[in-house]
């Protein structure tokens, strides 16, 4: 969400720039200038398409999964680098929802806390949509792993 705010900033100094440089630097819309004004916007404009790419295909690339044994989040923190997650649902002690202020309330994104048993203390899933149903269904879902009959045999033994 940052990511987006920062590049509307970017946005919004680009049409400023059309629209006070006409007013307040009307030299650099002269001959000699005006090539190298307009070969600017071009390339400013070119990265602004480039940053909406790249903050799409982070967005995109960012997924979680669950699964009636285990929860794998994957997250793509830049073009290049992506880590890998894995928690079994025998190492979940507490799952935690958080919906935090207006906007997340009223369109139902927040952030879910999985609290492990395991090296890792807290296995985050950031700005998903409906936390409330995720933490649900992880703990239905782990309700039904404990249920099985072959669940006691496959548990660690403490």
């Amino acid at each position: 969400m940052m990511r987006l705010l920062v590049w509307f900033l970017f946005v919004i100094v680009l049409f400023a720039a059309d629209r006070y440089i006409p007013v307040y630097a009307p030299g650099l819309l002269a001959d000699p200038y005006l090539p190298y004004l307009q070969l600017f916007k071009n390339i400013y404009t070119i990265f602004m398409i480039l940053g909406l790419f790249m903050i799409w295909a982070l967005y995109y690339l960012n997924i979680q999964i669950i699964t009636n044994q285990r929860i794998v989040d994957i997250d793509q923190e830049s073009l290049f680098k992506h880590r890998v997650s894995e928690l079994d649902l025998v190492k979940i002690e507490d799952v935690t929802s958080e919906t935090v202020g207006f906007f997340s309330t009223v369109f139902s994104f927040g952030n879910v806390y999985v609290q492990t048993a395991g090296t890792t203390e807290h296995f985050v899933f950031y700005n998903i949509p409906h936390p409330d149903k995720v933490e649900k269904l992880i703990l239905d879902l782990y309700e039904q792993y404990h249920k099985l009959p072959n669940a006691a045999a496959a548990a660690p033994q403490e």
